[in-house]
């Protein structure tokens, strides 16, 4: 299995030129595992602070009375830290 940052070379040097990246792939190819990898990593060396939010929620097909922005936005406000 190939350590989870190497799969997104390029990830840590586009964030600390301050620009945002998409990791394309099908599901259970590693990419939320690389990310949080990513995170945790970036959260050690202190230069940057890291928020991981998923988006999962709002792509459920269930009925809900709430669009996908507002649940995004709801999980947001009950994160822990914010």
């Amino acid at each position: 299995m190939l350590p989870p940052i190497p799969r997104i070379p390029e990830a840590k040097e586009l964030v600390g030129e301050g620009k945002y990246f998409v990791v394309p792939g099908p599901r259970q190819s590693g990419k939320t595992t690389s990310l949080q990898a990513l995170a945790a990593e970036l959260s050690a060396e202190a230069e940057h602070a890291v928020v991981y939010v998923s988006c999962e929620s709002a792509s459920t097909k269930a009925v809900e009375d709430a669009p996908a922005e507002v649940r995004i936005l709801s999980e947001l406000r009950e994160a822990p830290g914010c």
